[in-house]
């Protein structure tokens, strides 16, 4: 009898410590050092956490998943009150800074409520899909891979309706599968982007220009695509295409004959870089062909990338010039066959230009440059960032450049360059003068780095540029110890012009 009692009031005692109705009982979490109060029958109970994958979707992307899934939100109250455009804009943000994926899947795992915001279309009109199932270079085991595969195809049936903007990164495999999905589901997508991928057949590509008929934008820098997939592609949608970057390889030449053919009349932007692990490769380019074939061409950029310019064939039709574009860019840190009359055989009929990059091309003189006719040139670079040791760089006329330019010039680098103390002084005095006429000159930003710029005229430039907000004096050899860096914002060129006033006028 007494055994069976004690027995009895064991069980009284498990139960109350189990909790019963109403009474509150300690939990501790597995493994964990917490202690969580909970009320039996009330408000907080412990919810379990359900574990396999949800109507909605596979697991890690479903709705509905996770602790909290099946009703209101986890984190308490301020979920509840939060209003859901507001909830929606907060999201948008998240997305904009972390990408779509996965920070939206793993939202709409919190509650029914954040699984109802995180599913509007607003918020998927943007994607960019990385190598988010495992690290960067490592092989998918064929669970997980197959839960990505999965993954892509529920959110292309279920959440990619309206997208519009879709970047593929760093997949070097399955790329036709995503490709072909994205194309069956996605009937408004304007631009796709392929980061670093490999495997992209021309079968993908064609069911893109016949299943999308808005696509108007193609990124295939640092991917591995066969130029026969590119050539096709542009063949069958090259009419609406608007923007095209491309990485210079063997192959490119198909593809930039097919340009100059004409089969992307519409396009604004074209872009042509090298891969940094690649050889430097000449190619030569007509530019006449190129200005009849894409007459509406804003943005021209051949980065880093080793050309000249051919002769155009005396049957050629006459040349229009590119009168609407905007920027040209032909920056190059390896060797540049650019020239005076390479520049006017690009722009001699650019009146809209705003900003003009020809960091590298050691060729080209101030002279030329300021016979172009481009009355409003905002950004001017012309920075050399290789070994000048064998080139012969112009000692003057760079004030030419900032007399034309005073009153528009916005940013100007002029970094590695040789020119001689007089001619940088008359230069740095023309950036000024616009103050006479009325709210300063519009100079922002300027890159004197390596160059033979004096302390007196640094003063005046300071003191005459109120709107400068980066200077970078870095190297500069006649200028006092401890001002030679970059200063960044205007207080820290109000610094620099105290401590230039402080020092004499002979360098140390």
């Amino acid at each position: 009898m007494a055994m069976a009692a004690g027995r009895g009031r064991g069980r009284r005692r498990g139960r109350g410590a189990r909790g019963g109705r109403g009474s509150p009982v300690l939990v501790r979490e597995e493994g964990g050092d917490l202690l969580f109060l909970i009320a039996e029958g009330g408000a907080g109970r412990k919810r379990r956490r359900r574990r396999g994958p949800s109507r909605g979707g596979p697991r890690g992307v479903g709705e509905g998943e996770g602790e909290g899934a099946g009703g209101s939100c986890g984190g308490g109250a301020w979920g509840e009150r939060l209003p859901g455009e507001l909830l929606e804009r907060i999201l948008l943000l998240v997305a904009g800074s972390e990408g779509a994926v996965p920070s939206l899947c793993r939202a709409a795992r919190v509650c029914r409520r954040w699984n109802g915001a995180a599913s509007s279309p607003v918020l998927w009109q943007k994607v960019s899909l990385g190598y988010c199932w495992a690290p960067p270079g490592q092989r998918w085991p064929p669970a997980v891979q197959k839960r990505a595969l999965g993954t892509v195809q529920w959110l292309a049936a279920h959440r990619l309706a309206h997208l519009r903007d879709f970047a593929l990164c760093h997949w070097k495999n399955h790329v036709p599968f995503v490709l072909q999905e994205i194309g069956q589901c996605c009937p408004l997508l304007a631009s796709l982007k392929l980061s670093h991928c490999r495997g992209v057949t021309a079968e993908s590509l064609a069911v893109l220009a016949e299943r999308c008929p808005k696509l108007e934008s193609l990124n295939l820098q640092h991917s591995q695509v066969h130029s026969s997939a590119v050539v096709s592609f542009l063949e069958a949608a090259g009419s609406r295409i608007r923007h095209l970057w491309l990485t210079y390889s063997s192959q490119t030449s198909a593809v930039i004959a097919l340009l100059l053919g004409g089969s992307c009349p519409e396009l604004r932007l074209l872009e042509v870089n090298t891969d940094i692990k690649q050889l430097n490769q000449h190619f030569h380019l007509s530019i006449e062909q190129l200005q009849n074939a894409c007459p509406h061409l804003q943005v021209l950029r051949l980065l880093n990338v080793v050309w000249s310019l051919k002769t155009s064939p005396r049957s050629a039709p006459t040349s229009q010039g590119f009168p609407e574009l905007a920027e040209l860019c032909l920056a190059t840190t390896s060797y540049s066959f650019v020239n005076d009359s390479t520049l006017q055989r690009i722009l001699w009929a650019s009146d809209r230009l705003r900003m003009l990059d020809l960091r590298g091309c050691f060729r080209v003189t101030p002279k030329a440059l300021s016979l172009l006719p481009c009355p409003a040139l905002e950004q001017l670079y012309l920075g050399l960032y290789c070994s000048s040791s064998d080139i012969h760089l112009p000692l003057e006329g760079i004030h030419l450049l900032t007399q034309k330019w005073s009153h528009s010039l916005q940013e100007l680098d002029l970094a590695g360059l040789g020119f001689c103390e007089s001619s940088l002084e008359q230069a740095m005095a023309a950036l000024g003068q616009e103050r006479s006429q009325g709210g300063g000159p519009p100079l922002r930003s300027l890159n004197l780095t390596g160059t033979k710029v004096m302390l007196s005229t640094v003063r005046t430039l300071i003191a005459s540029c109120p709107a400068l907000v980066y200077l970078n004096l870095s190297s500069c050899r006649h200028l006092p110890r401890g001002t030679k860096k970059a200063y960044r914002g205007q207080e820290e060129i109000r610094q620099c012009l105290q401590h230039l006033l402080a020092d004499p006028e002979e360098p140390l």
